[in-house]
């Protein structure tokens, strides 16, 4: 798995403020017990079935299994999003990944299936045709629990039914800045949907980054549930965009300079943390949505924005624990910071 590339390493529609689009199907196999009170030899079954069933496509999915993965590693896919936090520290776990890290499968999570398809931009509904294809192919090999009056059967009520996540994470410094966040979060409540701070809760995520979605699969049907989350997401895409108009019309000398500041900082520190890294490249990534940088692409941004993260640096300085000199970590992300932005990313990984 290289660890510079991923859902983040490319463009997609709007995303300028959508980041991402990400959708997530929940399966169960029929005859087994749900995930939380299964065996050691029922979860060892499911993996086999799960993964013979994967292989009868003739998919390029990679198996990865937890325990045999270094825990640095484990962090590296949940600082990538494609696992979640328990799911990393469990034992008996296998993840599905593909080459190009869009699609994953989490076996043995809180369900015996869960699918994931994420990829840059708003594009709900083309990564949920990617998914429900793979859904329906293996349901050739699978036998999923389901009910006529249920719909697909879950561990927890509330992903029963069709099992559908759809979410859109979202970078909405504008509106942070003009203390209309508070309102945004609001609205989205008052849709029937949640929202959250990416990196933290509330009202204040670092990097201005929040994740909409929907908080409920069962008693609404796939396309209801990506039309509410699709529109929702496009709402406030456009609330962002024009909030960011009227800062540039009212503020215009001093946004430039707090963009170009934070480009300038990221073009020629020695030492950052991660918490500087990502609201500066917040920063940045803005001005090259208002087309205040123009020799930088939004992706890389993006990119780094998941890559400056602590266990990402580790990787890069094979450093395996979490007692690495804090002030190498910082350095070494300062540099990998300093290399992309200058367009010169190193093939190797190696700083």
């Amino acid at each position: 798995m290289r660890i510079d590339e991923g859902w983040f390493s490319s463009s997609g529609a709007e995303d300028d403020v959508a980041v991402s689009s990400r959708v997530r199907l929940a399966r169960n196999l029929f005859g087994f017990p749900f995930p939380p009170v299964m065996s050691k030899e029922e979860e060892e079954q499911v993996q086999r079935e799960v993964t013979e069933a994967f292989e009868k496509l003739k998919y390029s999915f990679e198996a990865i299994y937890l325990d045999r993965l270094p825990p640095l590693e484990r962090k590296i896919l949940m600082e990538q999003n494609i696992i979640s936090q328990d799911f990393c520290v469990s034992p008996n776990k296998l993840v599905l990944l593909s080459g190009d890290g869009r699609i994953s499968a989490m076996v043995n999570e809180d369900d015996h299936l869960r699918l994931t398809c994420m990829r840059t931009g708003l594009c709900l509904q083309e990564i949920f045709a990617a998914v429900d294809e793979l859904d329906s192919r293996l349901e050739g090999s699978l036998h999923f629990a389901a009910s006529i009056e249920w719909g697909y059967l879950t561990s927890r009520l509330d992903n029963a039914g069709t099992g559908l996540r759809a979410s859109v994470m979202l970078h909405m410094p504008a509106l942070v800045t003009d203390d209309t966040i508070g309102w945004a979060l609001k609205r989205i409540n008052q849709m029937g949907l949640q929202i959250k701070g990416y990196w933290g809760d509330g009202d204040h995520s670092l990097g201005d980054m929040y994740q909409i979605s929907n908080p409920l699969c069962i008693g609404y049907r796939e396309k209801e549930i990506l039309a509410s989350v699709g529109e929702a997401a496009r709402e406030l895409v456009e609330y962002e965009r024009k909030a960011r108009e009227e800062s540039t019309k009212s503020r215009r000398i001093e946004l430039e300079d707090r963009v170009h500041r934070a480009f300038g900082v990221l073009k020629a520190c020695r030492l950052i943390s991660s918490k500087e890294a990502i609201t500066l490249l917040s920063t940045v990534r803005l001005g090259i949505g208002l087309g205040m940088i123009s020799e930088l692409g939004i992706e890389v941004v993006t990119s780094l924005m998941i890559r400056a993260q602590k266990a990402h640096i580790q990787k890069m300085l094979d450093q395996m624990d979490d007692d690495t000199d804090n002030k190498l970590v910082d350095y070494t992300r300062a540099k990998l910071i300093r290399h992309a932005l200058e367009g010169h990313v190193r093939e190797d990984n190696n700083v």
